[in-house]
């Protein structure tokens, strides 16, 4: 097990995918105690106990992939990086499982499945860094749940260090959970390291499908892509994946100079199946497309935009913040929701590229990210305002936000009602009775003092940053990149 107490490096860990202005230590102990590696079980147990005799938190980590501050002390305390427990147990290719620990990331794992022409059904857009205990932990939606269902669907098993020290697993690494009393996987899927650390887990996988193809479509914009959406969904077609971008993501792409297509919005997607499938689902796409005003893309420009499937944040490449924003709303108010998106960003005088994908056939996952001067106290935060502006959109649409963390805490009763909310309390105090793991995360907006900040003021903040980047001048960033398509 490796620890390290160096300023510097501790310093890495106080933040995750989306930077916090320095100036936010003065509400959170960002800044973790240690930063501990253990390498297998039994070293995450000490951990935990040490956490007890000590009272000082414990902050499971994977790649710090993720934008919402789960990984990231609130407290300070011991975090707990993942990352050196990476290694495959098994692979039984005759019950179609694979059993890993929690630090391997999934692409390393379909890499190792794909060179023994298994196949991974599901993984999440940013797999090239996402940690397998990671992507669980925060319940993931990604590439594959359209069709094989997510992250919480694969899995058969877990080993899980609870808050008190014990380690428990959670289901059978050979059958589904079901008829075994409440499904103790789910328990700990999108829990965001608040109930436990996961120390290994046992996944489904499949064959490897006999043909994999990728087709593009390009539209006027997004709004328009809408009607052959609905079509889609209610057809006998059923793609591993549907991603899609606006005509100002790819426009950002072709300003750094990236290879990316001059269109409006651009739909990809990859089929999977016979080769007689995939052939009869491709001809029933393309019909589809051009009866709803589409065109269909070449075939290099489809290899080449699921090849960059996991780097749709290459815009950072600007040297600016960009900040994901996540949402998840009905099929049938798209339109609505994007042209409340459009007026948000407006108000707000940000820039913000719309990316995403479709989680199931009635979901619309959307994905704008914008553009902050991520040193620049002001503006990176009241920028964060966007992210509560956002979810409010997509509560008025019938959908959600994805995820809680730190800063969206205060929506967990928005999401599980009142008393769903206080269940899941409840469930959080009974497992943590020392109140050590992850705390001030999902349930609760916690703070460096020990108090836990009140949902209606969180969310009073919110809408004052939001307010504040109205009133600010609107925003260069990007400009140059822009402007250069422009020559």
């Amino acid at each position: 097990m490796e620890t390290s107490d160096d300023k510097l490096e501790r310093r890495l860990y106080s933040h995750d995918l989306a930077p916090l202005p320095k100036e936010m230590d003065m509400i959170f102990k960002t800044m973790p105690d240690q930063v501990i590696r253990p390498g297998y079980t039994e070293e995450v147990a000490q951990m935990v106990r040490k956490a007890i005799a000590t009272k000082k938190p414990i902050v499971p980590r994977g790649a710090g992939t993720w934008g919402l501050g789960g990984s990231v002390p609130v407290k300070g305390g011991y975090v707990l990086d993942m990352t050196a427990m990476n290694k495959i147990i098994s692979i039984d290719e005759r019950n179609l499982t694979v059993t890993v620990q929690p630090g391997i990331t999934w692409k390393a794992l379909s890499d190792a499945l794909d060179a023994k022409g298994l196949f991974l059904p599901c993984y999440p857009s940013s797999a090239p860094s996402a940690t397998i205990g990671g992507w669980i932990g925060t319940g993931g939606t990604g590439i594959g749940a359209y069709k094989y269902g997510t992250a919480g669907d694969l899995i058969r098993d877990l080993e899980v260090v609870l808050p008190t020290g014990i380690t428990i697993h959670t289901g059978d690494k050979r059958v589904p959970a079901n008829g075994a009393g409440p499904n103790l996987n789910w328990l700990f899927v999108g829990s965001e390291g608040i109930l436990g650390v996961i120390t290994e887990a046992t996944l489904a996988i499949l064959p490897k499908p006999e043909e994999t193809r990728f087709v593009s479509y390009s539209f006027e914009n997004l709004s328009k892509f809408a009607p052959a959406l609905r079509r889609i969904v209610r057809s006998n077609v059923t793609p591993m994946h549907i991603m899609f971008g606006d005509k100002l993501h790819f426009d950002y792409l072709r300003g750094l100079g990236k290879h990316a297509p001059d269109v409006g919005c651009m739909i990809t997607m990859s089929l999977t199946g016979s080769k007689g499938s995939v052939e009869l689902e491709e001809k029933t796409l393309d019909e589809i497309v051009a009866a709803t005003g589409g065109a269909k893309m070449p075939k290099e420009v489809a290899d080449h935009e699921w090849s960059e499937r996991s780097y749709e944040f290459r815009v950072r490449e600007m040297g600016v913040g960009a900040i994901p924003g996540e949402i998840l709303v009905p099929i049938d108010s798209l339109e609505k929701v994007l042209a409340d998106m459009d007026k948000l960003v407006k108000g707000m005088k940000l820039k913000a590229p719309t990316i995403g994908t479709i989680a199931d056939n009635n979901t619309v996952m959307l994905m704008p990210y914008y553009l902050t001067e991520e040193h620049n106290f002001w503006r990176s935060t009241a920028a964060m305002g966007f992210g509560k502006k956002l979810g409010d959109i997509a509560f008025e649409n019938g959908g959600r936000p994805v995820g809680l963390g730190i800063f969206f805490a205060a929506n967990l009763s928005k999401y599980r009602g009142k008393d769903g909310a206080e269940l899941i309390r409840s469930i959080k105090k009974t497992m943590d009775p020392y109140e050590i793991m992850n705390p001030g995360k999902l349930v609760e907006t916690g703070t460096r003092w020990g108090i836990s900040m009140p949902a209606f003021l969180m969310n009073f903040g919110m809408n004052m940053m939001a307010g504040m980047k109205k009133l600010m001048p609107r925003d260069k960033m990007g400009e140059r990149e822009l402007s250069k398509l422009k020559k």
